[in-house]
């Protein structure tokens, strides 16, 4: 019988859309796990390094975020859609989160996450779910990226 050969074929960022998704257990590993999810992913397919150090510290901060806020999972995903990389971080909390006001929130104990956001993403968000697709109440925050990839 003749042996079967896997060739691995490189993926390239012209690849059609793609989506991930990773549920994080309450425990303080989360945001080490979504880090390393993170990198994982966006390093095979060649996401520029700047791109992916700020996706792998916003993810890090979003489920640290939540974390502390409820007391159930993390629902992390990320997608291509579109030559535009996305992350969304859901948990059961329908709590909103504030809006980051200034610099001063660096310094602050609390919200630097947001606005970390701010500054590391093209564009954010949030968004209460009601029965939603991927989950049943809760509350999504979101970020974007355009043209993350090196040849874009």
């Amino acid at each position: 019988m003749p042996e079967l050969a896997l060739k691995r074929q490189p993926v390239s960022h012209a690849d059609e859309d793609w989506e991930y998704a990773l549920r994080i257990p309450h425990t303080p590993l989360g945001p080490g796990i979504v880090r390393a999810h993170v990198r994982a992913v966006l390093s095979r397919y060649r996401v520029r390094p700047a791109v992916l150090d700020n996706v792998q510290l916003v993810a890090s901060e979003l489920v640290t975020n939540s974390l502390a806020w409820t007391c159930d999972s993390v629902a992390v995903r990320l997608a291509r859609t579109h030559s535009r990389l996305r992350l969304g971080v859901w948990d059961s909390s329908p709590q909103l989160p504030p809006t980051p006001l200034g610099v001063s929130d660096a310094d602050s104990e609390g919200g630097r996450g947001l606005w970390l956001l701010r500054r590391c993403a093209d564009d954010w968000g949030h968004y209460v779910l009601i029965n939603g697709l991927r989950a049943t109440g809760g509350k999504e925050v979101w970020a974007e990226w355009h043209a993350p990839y090196s040849n874009e």
